[in-house]
């Protein structure tokens, strides 16, 4: 009874911190992409648009097509991201409570509820929530050896995130090898097998959508990037002083890593250990052979347990100095998801309504000073009409151009101020040429 309301505790404040920017925040770039997805008129069309403009499968954009088709409005259906949290958050908890004192299970949990990606994820229109749930789902069918609901959640984790099937190759090499999964093997097996057909059928999409660059943004192999992965997973932003920046990230994958090979000491521990580290390290060895995959994102369904690992960690340390660590750690989160928090999106709402609001018609260019792609899509989702956007080319002096930077838009008469031209594709000034979109990234280094 202790562990269920520790993990309801828990899960109340992991959807407590989701909530309020799940409802009121802006959508930035990527989740206009997950808006247009779901408006679509039916499952095929969301299936059709996944796979023309998005890098993942498709089941979290029907969950969010369904709840919108209900009548819930487009902003609110982020309400799905925050309840998977704080449900991934409460079964951390219930999880880790099998392998470690209750009150490092807490702490375990606090992490997934408080940890920076945990809760940025968790309250935007993306799947990646979804898939950190689907996870620690995961983990509890393998571990309990129930066969129809291991192949239930390999089949939603794998049309989720194409990520997840490295945590379902963490689980079979943990069928194979557990003595604790032994009588179960060949059922667990063929349930994981069946669960993998929807993905099957869907792979020759992820082949589409691969060769369209859709992780064109990440660079070449960086061992850097992979030594901070999991820091980055739990905070905003490295440490700021040059000694904590390389060292705080290396002492958390050392720890995760120690506490992965305490868990390692018991059967069902070492599950927990190979869903940290499996994934993780899969994904560094598939960047580091030339496919450039590893996005810190993606690596949210190893996060539940690379926490746990650590606090496995904390656990051998005896009482009360185990427990006081504990507690300076729980302090550490706290205060890191306040600093984490302390700004707040770009409300690109409101910047919408201040064009408006200023004069701006469809043949105004708005001048962007700062990211062109990240002001673009939200700017087409909030203006009037949804307007579609593109890069503008100067061809003269425009009677009038609307500025927009650092949240707030001014509008300058008879002068053409620096930065990058957002223009109407259809009914843009003469003094302005709208970019094809297959110019646009040379057009912006153009003008860099």
């Amino acid at each position: 009874m202790r562990a269920w309301l520790t993990a309801a505790a828990v899960a109340i404040v992991a959807f407590a911190v989701r909530i309020g920017g799940a409802l009121h925040y802006a959508f930035w770039q990527d989740e206009v992409a997950s808006a247009r997805v779901i408006a679509k008129s039916s499952p095929i069309g969301v299936v059709h648009q996944v796979a023309r403009t998005e890098a993942t499968p498709p089941l979290w954009y029907w969950l969010g097509w369904v709840v919108h088709e209900l009548g819930v409005p487009m902003t609110d259906v982020r309400v799905v991201s925050a309840l998977a949290g704080a449900l991934t958050a409460a079964g951390v908890v219930l999880y880790a409570e099998r392998l470690v004192p209750l009150w490092a299970a807490l702490l375990a949990g606090l992490a997934t509820a408080l940890g920076w990606q945990f809760v940025f994820h968790g309250r935007e229109l993306r799947a990646y929530a979804l898939h950190a749930l689907l996870s620690v789902l995961l983990a509890f069918a393998a571990a309990r050896r129930r066969p129809v609901l291991l192949g239930v959640v390999v089949a939603a984790g794998a049309l989720t995130n194409y990520f997840f099937v490295l945590s379902v190759g963490a689980v079979l090499v943990w069928i194979w090898t557990s003595a604790h999964a032994r009588s179960s093997r060949r059922r667990l097996s063929a349930a994981v097998a069946i669960g993998l057909v929807p993905f099957a059928a869907w792979i020759p999409e992820l082949v589409f959508q691969y060769r369209h660059h859709r992780a064109s943004f990440i660079g070449s192999f960086d061992g850097r990037e992979v030594r901070d992965a999991f820091w980055l997973l739990f905070a905003r932003a490295l440490p700021q002083t040059s000694v904590l920046h390389t060292l705080a990230p290396i002492l958390l994958l050392a720890a995760i890593v120690a506490g992965s090979l305490v868990l390692s000491l018991s059967d069902v521990g070492r599950l927990c250990a190979l869903l940290a580290l499996g994934p993780f390290c899969a994904a560094a060895l598939i960047w580091l052979a030339g496919p450039r995959i590893f996005d810190i994102r993606n690596l949210i369904g190893a996060g539940p347990f690379a926490a746990i690992a650590v606090c496995a960690l904390l656990a051998l340390v005896p009482r009360p100095a185990g427990i006081a660590a504990g507690a300076a750690l729980a302090g550490l989160l706290v205060f890191g998801f306040v600093l984490g928090n302390r700004t707040k999106p770009i409300a690109y709402d409101r910047i919408a309504s201040s064009l408006v609001g200023a004069g701006w018609t469809q043949a105004d260019p708005i001048v962007v000073r700062g990211d062109f792609f990240a002001f673009r899509s939200p700017l087409e989702w909030y203006l009037p009409g949804r307007p579609a956007l593109t890069l503008g080319v100067p061809r003269g002096r425009c009677a009038r151009v609307f500025v927009v930077g650092h949240g707030k838009v001014v509008r300058h008469d008879d002068r053409r101020p620096h930065g990058h031209l957002l223009v109407s594709t259809e009914r843009h000034a003469a003094c302005v040429r709208a970019l094809p979109e297959s110019k646009i990234r040379a057009g912006l280094a153009g003008s860099a």
